[in-house]
């Protein structure tokens, strides 16, 4: 006899972020409004754990769809929109970007992963597949991202070197190294490319601010070898086959932890 006490896999707000139906946030208030039902009893506590492929999920009594179709977009962020769901502020977020866009139509939740702050413009990978936004997200992962940098100033070699091998951003904490390429200076600006493997708040702006260079501007350019290229500001599009199976196999290099 099967014991009621069986562990299941996860929690019912995970379940429902992995199954595409909302983020967990959205989720958690959809449980306790006692809007779903499993197996057809109403759950109201957001740690009642669930099999999402066993069980039977409802919400407001339509059946959660398991044969979910995965969704990789690739959005080129303009500067000035932010990545958060809801602004309390009133800002424009990516969320407006998607809302009617053909792409996402008909595909249930979707979500950035990772964030670029209100500033930073570039590669946004949007998807409704969370263990590859965990995989991506994830600190251990050390999944590099590259960015294009303007600054101001004249960047010389031994600050070039500071920032590679690691700058203490706060106390207590030093950015792991970091790989910079195609610098190039006049008129007291400069530019280059820097390969990060963090993710920490505003990690670059804080970087170069610290060497004394402030940030003019800001780009991711790549995700792993997932590139940018030519896409417009504000648009979209789908990730070829390989693109995925890229970021899915993608190794890491090792790096030795501070």
């Amino acid at each position: 006899m099967r014991s009621s006490n069986i562990k299941r896999a996860v929690s019912l707000p995970r379940a429902l972020s992995k199954l595409g139906f909302s983020s967990r946030s959205q989720a958690e208030k959809l449980v306790a409004d006692g809007a779903v039902t499993v197996n057809g009893k109403v759950i109201t506590s957001p740690a009642f754990r669930v099999d999402p492929l066993k069980d039977k999920i409802s919400v407001k009594g339509d059946l959660v769809k398991k044969d979910k179709t995965f969704v990789y977009l690739l959005m080129n962020k303009p500067a000035d929109i932010v990545t958060t769901r809801v602004d309390e502020r009133g800002r424009k977020t990516v969320y407006d970007l998607l809302k009617d866009h053909q792409l996402t139509k008909d595909v249930g939740h979707l979500f950035p992963v990772g964030r670029l702050d209100k500033e930073t413009s570039g590669a946004l990978l949007i998807t409704n597949d969370t263990q590859l936004g965990e995989k991506l997200t994830n600190p251990s992962s050390k999944f590099p991202k590259t960015y294009h940098v303007v600054c101001e100033g004249t960047l010389s070699r031994e600050v070039l070197s500071e920032l590679a091998e690691g700058i203490e951003i706060e106390e207590g904490y030093t950015t792991l190294p970091a790989r910079i390429s195609k610098m190039y200076s006049e008129n007291n600006v400069s530019e280059c490319e820097i390969v990060i493997v963090e993710g920490k708040n505003r990690q670059i702006r804080r970087m170069f601010e610290k060497v004394g260079f402030p940030v003019l501007e800001l780009k991711r350019i790549a995700i792993g070898k997932l590139q940018l290229e030519e896409l417009p500001d504000g648009k979209l599009r789908k990730l070829t086959r390989d693109e995925i199976d890229m970021l899915r196999n993608e190794k890491v290099e090792k790096r030795k932890e501070r």
